[in-house]
């Protein structure tokens, strides 16, 4: 009988006993439970932190026969790891996902509260609890104590081991809310209570998971005997997979699941198909290989093939409510979070939770969101699993289903309702057309995009807004070749700062660069556009060896590309041969496009 593959099942001991599929980490945990007493590691929502804390909870409970193998299900490391002592201890989990404030609510007391009511109940404790007043603090230390005392009179252990899942789920859930502050104190209170037990002698092991890193600032200043993991090379892989436990899951499981047809626009399910939709992500500077999204490959064994399966889950709502807040005026589309569409740096990867604290408590959410600046924003992008460190140390979206939804994202308040799947078409044609270097499909399937736009979102902005809109198919074109893919070389800026002028967007991909210049007004053209490329030297302002230059101008008038002229250039930017316009047949072939302008093809 096969293993089952159970997408969604967080509990350690069910996909044991039941057979289900589960990745062998217990190697890694073994080392990274021995690093410190108290430990903090944050991924990604649907990451799998919570069958980690599962995992570490089974392995305390001293079940060793859990970690057995049999007929079905392979043994596991721990299990034979004369390290691990299969002692048993009393373990007290806090999920501090249901934390949150009820209508009419302004402060997490009641919900902490219930939080540690629910814990003593389970642990059998109930008695020891006084629900009134509340003082959900006092109320976890006594209840700590009391699980410390009845361990070491059962097994000889005092210390209790405490495992917190999803510690700042109620930050992320009220930042933006007026009573953010107010609730944030609270947490940092009620965490304050972890130090003052591990003091004490209580604690055995304190693990806490998240998905956020915050400065050591006002909540971490309570918290500063946790030793933060994350970005530690060597727990990298503790969850997410990596490509040797990729190709040991699609021997066991993938090669067999039953081939479905693809839907229009997504691969079949594939070896190749997880590297190019779910890979990409690296947590820390210092990791050797890139990892792969655990759910999304789950889900797409489950269900026999490739869909945005993290993206339509794991997203945070607050996240979105920030990328799209700039895009809300008419009148100010270049405030677009355009650091999406291209590799960032950023000197500082954690949240200032000073900053947080800053805003005042009587602000509408609307306003506190508008606050939000790149140093912020991009952080928390990092941190949730929508950007990821490339190997130049910048961050980039890191594969094909992130960066397609982050377009879904940006497109949206641009877009008429329903028109989405229509235009999530047009940008993959596009990018097609692109890799293909067939500049009039490209220029077509811009055109029917720019279709799918409410005239309004155009009005006072130039050509600044049809940049915009091509930035979004770039965006995807990151997901698609890939920053994390040396050898593909992708670039993209906007509004570059050249000698003698800024150029509209610049890309780059494989041994191409293309410089596109968009022109409007009734004294513009196609070929002034190119005129321009060519007297401001454009193409000298680019950082890059390439074996193929182009300038490629676009003549817009009401919204439309009516005319585009395209020309090769040598790597100072002179012109080589005569342009090909729009009217003029196009090569048929990428090769056809090389050797129009004299290019050596020969490596």
């Amino acid at each position: 009988m096969p293993l089952r593959v159970m997408p969604s099942a967080s509990n350690f001991r069910n996909r044991r006993r039941n057979n289900w599929l589960y990745v062998d980490k217990t190697a890694q945990i073994v080392a990274f439970l021995a690093a410190n007493t108290s430990l903090l590691f944050t991924r990604p929502r649907r990451f799998g932190k919570s069958l980690l804390l599962s995992t570490i909870e089974a392995m305390y409970s001293g079940d060793r026969n859990l970690f057995q193998g049999n007929e079905v299900r392979p043994e596991l490391a721990v299990y034979r790891d004369a390290t691990w002592t299969w002692q048993e201890h009393t373990v007290l989990r806090l999920d501090m996902m249901g934390v949150t404030l009820e209508d009419g609510e302004d402060s997490l007391v009641p919900a902490l509260d219930d939080l540690v009511y629910a814990a003593a109940t389970e642990l059998g404790m109930e008695g020891l609890y006084r629900h009134s007043p509340r003082r959900p603090a006092s109320s976890l230390i006594n209840l700590v104590q009391a699980l410390s005392a009845r361990s070491a009179a059962t097994t000889n252990e005092a210390g209790i081991v405490i495992l917190v899942d999803e510690y700042d789920a109620p930050i992320l859930n009220l930042m933006h809310t007026p009573q953010g502050v107010q609730t944030r104190q609270q947490l940092a209170n009620f965490y304050g209570v972890f130090k003052t037990l591990e003091g004490a002698g209580k604690v055995e092991k304190l693990v806490m998971t998240g998905v956020t890193r915050f400065a050591k600032t006002g909540l971490w200043s309570k918290l500063n005997q946790v030793q933060d993991q994350t970005d530690n090379p060597d727990f990298h892989d503790l969850i997410g997979f990596t490509d040797t436990e990729l190709d040991v899951l699609w021997h066991q499981v993938g090669s067999m699941v039953p081939a479905k047809v693809p839907r229009a626009g997504w691969p079949a399910l594939s070896r190749e198909a997880w590297q190019e939709w779910y890979n990409g992500y690296r947590f820390t500077p210092d990791a050797t290989e890139t990892l792969y999204n655990p759910y999304a490959i789950m889900c797409s064994l489950a269900r026999g093939h490739i869909r945005e399966y993290w993206s339509q889950t794991g997203h945070l709502d607050v996240v979105e409510k920030l990328l799209q807040a700039p895009w809300t005026q008419v009148e100010a589309p270049n405030r677009v979070p355009l650091y999406l569409t291209r590799p960032v740096p950023v000197p500082n990867y954690e949240l200032r939770l000073d900053w947080l604290d800053s805003l005042t408590p009587d602000r509408s959410p609307e306003a506190v969101l508008v606050q939000w600046e790149p140093a912020q924003l991009v952080p928390l992008l990092y941190q949730t699993g929508y950007l990821t460190l490339a190997p130049s140390g910048e961050l980039a979206p890191p594969n094909r289903e992130i960066a397609a939804y982050l377009s879904h994202v940006l497109l949206d308040p641009w877009l008429d309702p329903g028109e989405m799947t229509r235009a999530t078409w047009f940008q993959a044609q596009m990018l097609d057309a692109l890799q293909h270097l067939d500049i009039p499909g490209m220029v077509a399937h811009f055109n029917a995009l720019l279709h799918l736009l409410p005239h309004q979102r155009f009005q006072g902005s130039g050509s600044r807004a049809y940049n915009l809109v091509l930035d979004l198919v770039v965006l995807l074109a990151h997901g698609h070749i890939g920053y994390l893919i040396p050898d593909r070389n992708p670039s993209h800026d906007m509004e570059m700062s050249g000698l003698q002028g800024d150029l509209d967007t610049t890309l780059g991909w494989d041994d191409i660069s293309l410089v596109l210049e968009f022109k409007t007004g009734s004294q513009a053209s196609a070929h002034s556009g190119q005129t321009q490329i060519r007297e401001h030297a454009y193409l000298r302002a680019l950082p890059r060896k390439s074996r193929l230059y182009l300038g490629l101008s676009l003549y817009l008038t009401e919204r439309q590309i009516a005319a585009w002229e395209c020309r090769g250039y040598s790597d100072l930017g002179e012109p080589l041969g005569q342009p090909l316009a729009h009217q003029d047949p196009w090569p048929a072939h990428k090769e056809g496009v090389y050797q129009r302008w004299a290019v050596d093809l020969r490596e």
